[in-house]
């Protein structure tokens, strides 16, 4: 297929994830930086009243749970148990190609190994739960190591790869909006069974998601999926 008909959309998104040690406390997240790079390759995305194009994404807003964010969020100390709500979201702009979305994932495994969590539902403060991901729709195409969270993954809506973009009028008003992503998961929590030796050993680490939207057009997913993987190598972090 000629490269230059091809529609891609990247968004590059850092979710830091710092833990800064200090005495009996620890900060998640100072701030979680969100789009650090967004491009398009070829045709086939618009932009949106809020000057988004293609794919990007957003985060609740822990100052204001109505809004999202996608400049980050402030969290306060972090202590053992402790709970904060971050759900990464990817979105395709309303009008754009259909598409295949991917997403890449790195440090999370690092985080884990530190004695965090990250889960779909919110964890309780007492019990510690097995860490998960939203594999009902975020599908683990690739591992950097096996049984571990790090690595590629392909959205499913429950019947196929394909996110739709939906439909504009010929004056730009919405006729059927694109389809809605649900979040990789939702919460991150602080293991409340960490000792005061585990708990001062924890190191600084980074959440990475990065995402690439992929025209479904005469591609199959595993074809996407290559245009994706070349994409996200030659992106820095």
């Amino acid at each position: 297929m000629n490269k230059k008909k091809m529609a891609m959309s990247i968004t590059s998104v850092a979710l830091v994830g710092a833990v800064v040690v200090g005495g009996t406390l620890a900060y998640l997240s100072d701030k979680s930086n969100m789009v650090t790079n967004t491009f398009n390759v070829g045709s086939g995305y618009v932009p949106d009243d809020d000057d988004h194009l293609g794919l990007w994404l957003d985060e609740k807003d822990v100052a204001n749970p109505e809004e999202r964010t996608e400049i980050g969020n402030e969290y306060g100390e972090m202590l053992p148990g402790s709970i904060v709500e971050k759900d990464p979201t990817f979105h395709l702009t309303t009008g754009s190609t259909d598409s295949y979305v991917f997403a890449q994932v790195t440090g999370v495994d690092a985080m884990i190994a530190d004695g965090y969590y990250f889960t779909v539902d919110k964890p309780d403060a007492l019990t510690d739960p097995k860490s998960t991901f939203n594999t009902t729709n975020w599908h683990q195409v690739m591992s950097v190591t096996e049984g571990g969270f790090d690595g590629l993954y392909i959205y499913y809506d429950g019947e196929d790869n394909i996110v739709e973009g939906g439909e504009l009028d010929e004056d730009g008003q919405v006729v059927t909006p694109a389809d809605e992503m649900k979040a990789l998961f939702n919460w991150v929590k602080l293991g409340s069974g960490l000792d005061n030796e585990k708990f001062a050993e924890v190191d600084p680490s980074t959440v990475d998601v990065r995402g690439v939207a992929v025209q479904s057009a005469n591609l199959t997913a595993e074809q996407a999926q290559v245009e994706a993987e070349k994409i996200l190598a030659t992106m820095p972090y």
